[in-house]
């Protein structure tokens, strides 16, 4: 019998949970992004093979959802979940008030860059999709798409060096390829 997605669900919440509270930034409003997916799920609950990434569509459920509230609210859209702070204790606060700066530095380099390329990042370097599925939603060539990319990091990567190197290093750590 196939694994369905409520299955999975289960199995991925405590990773799932910390990245709902990295959106919401607390406990109460990350617990109604977790009500939000699992009601999403129990509606069309399907074998999880019907998605290709199913926790990349966890993720991009959770984003989508707390994007939704925070528009219903008129407040900004969220910062993505740093993945080097997801669990809590293992870097320095160096590193963390850097990579915090980091990766609202890079939110705003990003917003220089047409909606569909700044979604495609978010898609391949933030919420775990593969080149493939970016470049199908975008309809253009993989290798294409592979080398926008490679190009865009390295103009991130150079203006960040103007900053520091240990700036430029965190940038590099999370725009690195999955």
């Amino acid at each position: 019998m196939q694994e369905k997605l409520s299955e999975l669900f289960i199995q991925q919440y405590q990773s799932l949970l910390a990245v709902a509270f990295q959106l919401s930034r607390n406990e109460e409003d990350a617990l109604d992004l977790m009500q939000d997916l699992a009601e999403t799920i129990a509606k069309n609950d399907r074998p999880a093979s019907s998605v290709e990434y199913p926790t990349a569509f966890f993720r991009k459920c959770l984003r989508n959802a707390r994007i939704n509230a925070l528009k219903k609210a008129e407040h900004e859209i969220p910062s993505e979940p740093e993945l080097f702070s997801q669990i809590p204790g293992d870097d320095s606060v160096e590193e963390s008030v850097v990579g915090g700066a980091a990766m609202e530095w890079l939110k705003k380099e990003l917003e220089t860059y047409s909606p569909e390329m700044r979604e495609a990042f978010y898609l391949y370097f933030f919420d775990g999709y593969s080149l493939d599925e970016v470049a199908k939603s975008l309809n253009i060539n993989k290798n294409t798409l592979s080398q926008r990319f490679v190009r865009i990091r390295n103009k991130l990567v150079k203006k960040a060096a103007d900053q520091s190197l240990f700036f430029a290093l965190m940038v590099l750590f999370l725009l690195k390829p999955r």
